[in-house]
C-alpha cells in the first residue's frame, strides 16, 4: 500500500498504547503500570520503530524509485529491509524474555525497574548510535 498501511499501524499503534498508559495512570497504577512496562520498553518499542522504518522504506521504493524501475527498486529496498526485520525479531524476543522474567516480578520495587529500564534505553540507543562507526569496535561500549 505504498507505505499508508505502515502509517496507519504506526498511529494506530501509538494511540492505543498511550491511550492505555494515559488511562491507567490516570486511575494512579502508576507504578504497576509503569513498573511493568519500564524493563521490556527499550527492545519492544524500539523494534516497533524498526519495522515501521522498513515498511516505509519499501513504500517510499515504490513512490520514487529513482532511476530504477518500481520492482528492482522494492528488490534493493527489501534486501536492506529484512536486515531490519531480523534485528527487530530479536528485539521483539528480548523484550518478551524481559518481559516474562523481570517486568512479571512483584517482590522488585518499582524504583529498581525504573532504573533498569532507563539503563536499557542507554544501552540499546548507545549501541544502535555507535555500531558500526570508525574508532569503535562491535560490541563494545
Amino acid at each position: 500500500m505504498f507505505g499508508l498501511g505502515t502509517v496507519f499501524y504506526l498511529l494506530y499503534n501509538g494511540l492505543v498504547i498511550g491511550a492505555t498508559a494515559g488511562h491507567l495512570t490516570g486511575l494512579g497504577y502508576i507504578d504497576t503500570f509503569w513498573g511493568f512496562v519500564a524493563g521490556h520498553s527499550a527492545p519492544e518499542l524500539t523494534a516497533i520503530m524498526l519495522c515501521g522504518a522498513a515498511g516505509l522504506m519499501l513504500g517510499w521504493a515504490l513512490l520514487s524509485p529513482g532511476n530504477k524501475s518500481r520492482l528492482r527498486a522494492l528488490q534493493d529496498a527489501g534486501q536492506v529491509a529484512v536486515k531490519i526485520i531480523y534485528g527487530a525479531a530479536l528485539l521483539f524476543f528480548l523484550a518478551a524474555f524481559i518481559e516474562a522474567f523481570w517486568s512479571s516480578m512483584t517482590w522488585i520495587e518499582p524504583t529498581i525497574k525504573y532504573i533498569v529500564g532507563i539503563s536499557l534505553w542507554i544501552m540499546l540507543w548507545g549501541y544502535l548510535l555507535l555500531a558500526g562507526k570508525p574508532g569503535t569496535r562491535p560490541g563494545v561500549f
